[in-house]
């Protein structure tokens, strides 16, 4: 694991007018995967908080997950959160500390698990699938004028 500061997100890199001067991932050079086009049936034995996992990341990643490559990431990242929930509620009703250490580790793989997926600016900038990008005024405005039409 790497150590220090995490890697700053193409997106501010691009804000920020790339001080580093180092080259920036092409948004348009994707690997094609086969899209998914309504969300897939959940594993079985999903509990609440997996479930809603499992709904809101391909609800959310629809275009960037494929369910031939990325099923199985998901259904580890839906069992994680299930897992952190009863490891949260078990830790909350004993406050004992293996109980502390056992929370702190599962939230450690949730977190990873769910970056692996693209589910934080660097991530997805990493994944060159997604990129924040703020608004300028007259953009907004060529919004608006296009809405009217």
């Amino acid at each position: 694991m790497p150590n220090g500061r995490p890697p700053k997100p193409a997106e501010l890199k691009r804000i920020t007018g790339n001080p580093g001067k180092r080259k920036l991932p092409e948004l348009s050079v994707v690997t094609t995967l086969p899209m998914a086009h309504h969300i897939p049936e959940p594993p079985e034995a999903l509990g609440e908080e997996g479930l809603a996992l499992w709904n809101q990341a391909w609800a959310a990643a629809i275009t960037w997950l494929s369910p031939s490559s990325d099923f199985r990431a998901i259904e580890n990242a839906a069992r994680l959160a299930d897992d952190l929930a009863f490891a949260r509620k078990k830790y909350r009703a004993t406050l004992e500390p293996n109980d502390g250490r056992l929370l702190v580790h599962l939230n450690k793989a949730f977190v990873d698990s769910l970056s692996s997926l693209g589910f934080d600016p660097t991530s997805r900038s990493r994944l060159g699938v997604a990129e924040v990008k703020a608004i300028s005024a007259i953009d907004k405005l060529l919004a608006k004028r296009e809405a009217r039409k």
